[in-house]
Order: C-alpha cells, then sequence, then structure tokens
C-alpha cells in the first residue's frame, strides 16, 4: 500500500476517494468467467486424478469438452450481445454530442477572434 490505499468494510481497495472492485465495469460477467473456468478445472482435476479405464476417462473428457464448448459458446453470445448495446449507445451518445461539440468550438473561435480584435483595437 501506498499509503492513500485502505481497505473499505466490503473487502474493496479504496485509493483516495475512488473506489474499486473487480466487477465494477465488466457488470458481473468476469465473476461468470472465473466460475466457469474454476469448473472446468476441477472437472479435469478430477478426471485425472480419479482411477478408472482409459477409455472411460477418454469419453469423460470429450464429454466435458462438449459441455465447456456450449457454455463457451453461450457466455461468448452474452459478450457480443452487451459490447453490440454498449457500442450503439456509444454512437448514439456521439451522435447526441456532436452539434454541442461543434457549438462550442465556434462559441471558441468567436469569442478569440472577439477578444483578437480587441486586443488589436486598444493597441493601437
Amino acid at each position: 500500500m501506498t499509503g492513500d490505499e485502505v481497505y473499505g468494510e466490503e473487502g474493496y481497495t479504496v485509493v483516495g476517494t475512488e473506489h474499486y472492485t473487480a466487477s465494477a465495469d465488466h457488470g458481473g460477467l468476469s465473476v461468470a468467467l472465473f466460475f466457469l473456468l474454476g469448473a472446468v478445472t476441477g472437472m479435469g482435476l478430477g478426471l485425472l486424478l480419479t482411477p478408472q479405464s482409459g477409455r472411460r476417462t477418454r469419453r469423460q473428457i470429450k464429454e466435458a469438452s462438449k459441455e465447456t464448448r456450449a457454455a463457451l459458446s453461450s457466455y461468448s453470445a452474452q459478450v457480443l450481445k452487451k459490447m453490440g448495446v454498449t457500442l450503439d449507445k456509444g454512437k448514439g451518445l456521439i451522435r447526441e454530442g456532436k452539434p454541442l461539440l461543434v457549438a462550442a468550438i465556434e462559441a471558441g473561435k468567436e469569442a478569440y477572434e472577439k477578444e483578437k480584435a480587441e486586443r488589436t483595437g486598444s493597441d493601437k
């Protein structure tokens, strides 16, 4: 810790006035991913450490890989859907903000030109 960091009551790190959590920016998708990875790891270790025939182990690994593939397919579909929604929101914000930005730039140019004219007129 650098001295500015403290641990909050809920277990997250507090730096100054900022609060950081594991799923703050990911909407809980990272929790689902870690759960899925833990489940796959647990299945793999269970299969490797269980005494049984090679044929049965290969069949179980094949079934587990099919289940994992299906779960990952579902997860990736959720991620793509959320990315699409976020992208659409971003495009909308850009569309809404562009006229404001153009107006602010024009106002800045006008203020600059006015100030420049006033300073040029007062210098003479």
